[in-house]
């Protein structure tokens, strides 16, 4: 019976048996590696300006000054079976009165995003997912929110958010 030691000596492998040192050669080995790649849906999200007017601070109570968030989802183009999708909406935000809305720039006051059909909160910027069929979209809605007990100072103010729109 022979001892045969193999050793790893900078790349090079080293077989030794009995004194005879013989270095080993490189033989082929198949290897079946399977990939599924996901590409993007094929949809095309086309967004709009959301224009509240004139909004007079002391009118400001979260349901004043409502507007619907137009958006125009295109998923001509899309598989067959590929209609459940999911929506986040990301940007910057603030926490006024314990909810999470977009920021404007100004402390203490912020645009709730929420689901026309229940007025349930859109939370932006989180990693929560709204589910949708392309045939039954999200109808959105946007209105201004101010801080309890903040007394805000006449100023221009926007907000800006970005859709992204995914396979479920």
């Amino acid at each position: 019976m022979k001892n045969i030691l193999l050793t790893m000596v900078g790349g090079l492998l080293i077989c030794t048996t009995v004194g005879e040192l013989t270095y080993g050669g490189s033989k082929p080995v198949n290897m079946v590696l399977r990939v599924q790649v996901d590409g993007p849906p094929p949809c095309t999200v086309t967004g709009s300006d959301v224009d509240f007017g004139d909004v007079l601070i002391r009118r400001i109570d979260g349901s004043q000054y409502l507007q619907p968030v137009t958006y125009k989802l295109d998923c001509g183009q899309r598989l067959t079976g590929a209609d459940d999708l999911r929506m986040q909406l990301q940007g910057p935000t603030s926490v006024i009165n314990g909810e999470t809305v977009l920021n404007t720039g100004i402390d203490g006051f912020g645009i709730r995003i929420q689901n026309a059909t229940n007025d349930s909160l859109i939370t932006v910027g989180s990693s929560a997912w709204l589910p949708f069929s392309i045939d039954n979209q999200p109808t959105l809605e946007a209105v201004p929110v101010k801080q309890n007990g903040v007394s805000l100072v006449s100023s221009a103010f926007s907000a800006t958010a970005t859709m992204v729109v995914d396979y479920q």
